[in-house]
């Protein structure tokens, strides 16, 4: 019996190999302004604060495992830890000439900076257009432990080119679904809303190809 177990796992290790590419993973990101989801209030404003949000640009490094890489449609589990810088100018409106018809301006306001570091699983189903090209879907739960412990959900679009053996191209877009601004609110940031997204050009350098 002991013989039989050991030759399934056997077999079934082989498979699983013949069946798995697997190899590096980089890439270079571009972050697309935050929405404050604060309407500007009523008079009197003078406890409200409203803020310009920009997510600036990225890098990320990690690993990927692409499953069934020899067939039409295949998998990649893509296992990473990245970094992006996040700006916010906190500002407080009022009315302009004292007349609410006339719109809401602001005074100067404070920059904030602070610096994310999301850890993130991404799982994508993939779709081959051409031998070289293809599309994909996919989710990113993500942990962002700097500069709060935070959770979120990523929707994932993404498209590669295989420029050849060893090397692939890939553009993805990220969408958060969770608003995880909120957990970022500290010392001089209060009140802050809004969910994170951003464009991402990659490189993937498989170790092993099937």
């Amino acid at each position: 019996m002991k013989k039989v177990l050991f030759l399934l796992l056997l077999i079934s290790s082989s498979v699983f190999a013949q069946k798995v590419e697997h190899g590096i993973l980089a890439g270079a990101s571009l972050g697309f302004p935050l929405q404050d989801k604060n309407e500007t209030p009523a008079p009197p404003v003078s406890d409200f604060f409203l803020y310009n949000n920009d997510l600036f640009g990225g890098g990320m490094i990690g690993y990927r495992f692409r499953f069934l890489p020899e067939q039409k449609s295949f998998f990649d589990l893509d296992l990473t830890a990245g970094f992006q810088s996040l700006g916010a100018l906190k500002y407080k409106p009022y009315m302009n000439g004292g007349d609410p018809n006339n719109g809401y301006g602001h005074f100067d306001g404070e920059d904030i900076n602070d610096f994310l570091l999301p850890i993130a699983v991404t799982a994508t189903w993939n779709y081959r257009i051409t031998d070289k090209f293809h599309a994909g879907l996919g989710v990113a739960p993500k942990l962002y432990v700097q500069p709060h412990a935070a959770f979120d959900l990523s929707v994932v679009a993404k498209m590669g080119y295989r420029v050849c053996k060893h090397f692939e191209l890939g553009l993805s877009y990220q969408y958060g679904c969770l608003n995880v601004m909120k957990h970022f609110n500290d010392g001089k940031s209060q009140g802050r809303k809004g969910h994170l997204s951003d464009l991402m050009l990659s490189v993937y350098i498989p170790f092993s190809v099937k």
